[in-house]
């Protein structure tokens, strides 16, 4: 827990020997000062406990539970539910002024999916860094029919393929006379489509707006560069989305 706004430090379980630790200024809700704070008290002494947290930072409620809902207190307790409930809690008995001992029965809680772990990482901190948003999906996408990118990538040239995902970018070229390149991902890599100008009108609206994007077309493979032309675009139809994400349009 920092705040700054990440670093990479020595991890002995990682195959790579070291992992990335984000930093607090990535929490949607939670100032500065208030980060500021988090570091400072701890210089004095680690953590012992949730309670121990909340006492000793006085932070409100609503910046406890945004730090609960981001997953920044998960090494004070089991899980995120846990802990937006606890937080809640201790915020408000922290607030009287006549502290009563009463036992309560531990609410028990279900524990996030890796789809609703991705998706509480997005919410409050506008990415994940435990997997892509696509990974939960993998095996729903596979039942559809629907390859990774890099299985699209290695296909032949000419291969006429359906490929969904994540589009991270969109752009038209003042001397491109209407064609819109796009680049989508997934948790495997990257795909660069192309969509010509007929293309893009005949389906505008989804080619704007939508995150989790449909392409059916036929893959233009050359010298190792993989493009795929688009004939259709669609809106994938799962039973679970994935978070959204924001891509660079039109730069």
């Amino acid at each position: 827990m920092n705040e700054r706004s990440s670093f990479t430090e020595g991890l002995a379980a990682s195959a790579a020997g070291f992992a990335v630790r984000i930093g607090l200024r990535y929490i949607k809700g939670l100032r500065e000062d208030e980060a500021q704070r988090v570091v400072t008290v701890r210089r004095a002494g680690a953590f012992a406990s949730l309670e121990d947290f909340v006492r000793r930072t006085r932070l409100g409620e609503s910046t406890l539970s945004a730090l609960s809902e981001a997953g920044a207190l998960e090494s004070l307790t089991k899980d995120r539910r846990s802990a937006l409930w606890d937080v809640r809690r201790l915020a408000r008995a922290n607030n009287e002024s006549l502290h009563l001992s009463v036992r309560e029965t531990a609410a028990r809680f279900a524990e996030l999916s890796d789809f609703e772990e991705v998706r509480w990482d997005y919410r409050t901190t506008a990415h994940s860094p435990r997997r892509h948003p696509l990974a939960p999906l993998r095996a729903t996408l596979a039942t559809r029919g629907l390859p990774d990118a890099q299985t699209v990538t290695r296909m032949a040239n000419g291969t006429r393929v359906r490929y969904a995902g994540l589009v991270i970018c969109r752009q038209r070229p003042g001397t491109a006379g209407g064609v819109v390149f796009m680049t989508l991902e997934d948790e495997t890599g990257f795909l660069n489509a192309v969509v010509w100008e007929n293309v893009f009108q005949r389906y505008a609206v989804i080619a704007k707006t939508v995150s989790f994007l449909g392409i059916t077309g036929k893959l233009q493979s050359e010298d190792g560069v993989v493009h795929l032309v688009a004939e259709e675009l669609w809106e994938p139809r799962l039973a679970l989305n994935p978070a959204a994400t924001q891509s660079r349009d039109f730069h």
